[in-house]
């Protein structure tokens, strides 16, 4: 009775770790295929999915990095897409070919696409269509 009882509590510890893990980060994810647990977000197969040559990767609480910048005493609003890898320039012409903005409102910065006007939520729904 013992050791089935141990087998329960260990079985009971390691969906507690499963539960804590799941959504947390790409770290996270070693430590739930070690305890055998299918993670709630899966990080690596977003990668397999697109042959896109740039990527933007997620931030440590599982959002996409894609922020509102107001500047010049509220007379202009910018969209931030932060923490993008890869080919800048080509997320830039897919973005044109997407959106309806012209290229002079698109910037490319380091580790960063600029879009003027308020265009985060677009954004947000274009990048997870996208697997990100």
């Amino acid at each position: 009775a013992h050791r089935m009882q141990r087998g329960v509590s260990a079985a009971l510890e390691a969906t507690r770790r499963c539960a804590m893990l799941q959504g947390h980060s790409r770290l996270a994810l070693q430590a739930l295929t070690e305890l055998g647990c299918a993670p709630a977000r899966s990080f690596s197969t977003a990668a397999a999915k697109k042959p896109d040559k740039w990527g933007v990767q997620r931030t440590p609480n599982g959002n996409l990095p894609v922020y509102r910048d107001i500047r010049n005493h509220n007379t202009r609003e910018i969209t931030i897409i932060r923490k993008v890898m890869g080919d800048l320039n080509e997320l830039r012409a897919q973005f044109l070919r997407e959106f309806e903005v012209t290229a002079d409102r698109v910037w490319v910065k380091q580790g960063r696409v600029e879009i003027k006007g308020f265009h985060r939520p677009e954004v947000i729904a274009w990048l997870e269509s996208k697997g990100f």
